[in-house]
């Protein structure tokens, strides 16, 4: 038995994919994906959650279309993008890449450092550093609702 209980995607109950070493994915994932050690290459799309435990990193140059946890000690490279809620913990690190997109809420106790893109509402006690051509998408204010259009 997994320390991580299941994801259940279309009805039905399915195991987190748990990365403990060196590894790439490519085409679609569905699901959560827990990097325990190691570096992961996100090349092709996952849609389901996405957790760096303490030293794990990862290189995001496809897409990450679902929430994001980066624990203390543990770092992401965004070439690509991340499509939703990013929460970097303190001692954590997030680069976004000048070919990178980081877009959805921002909970930010680590260290964040744009060179590309960020759009989404932002909180937190940590550093955001944009960079080079690296910049904050203003939202869209339609029905007093704020909305971010890429």
């Amino acid at each position: 038995m997994t320390p991580y209980p299941n994801d259940f995607i279309d009805g039905r109950e399915v195991p987190q994919l748990v990365i403990a070493a060196d590894d790439v994915l490519l085409g679609t994932h569905n699901g959560t994906i827990q990097v325990e050690s190691g570096h992961f290459k996100l090349r092709g799309t996952n849609q389901g959650s996405l957790n760096l435990h303490p030293g794990a990193t990862a290189t995001i140059s496809g897409k990450q279309q679902g929430s994001v946890s980066i624990q203390p000690g543990a770092s992401v490279r965004v070439t690509g993008a991340i499509e939703g809620s990013t929460n970097v913990s303190p001692g954590a690190t997030v680069v976004v890449e000048p070919t990178g997109k980081l877009a959805g809420s921002l909970h930010n106790d680590g260290s964040v450092v744009v060179r590309g893109a960020f759009g989404g509402a932002r909180s937190g006690q940590g550093e955001l550093i944009f960079e080079d051509q690296g910049y904050e998408k203003a939202p869209i204010l339609r029905d007093g609702v704020h909305i971010y259009e890429w």
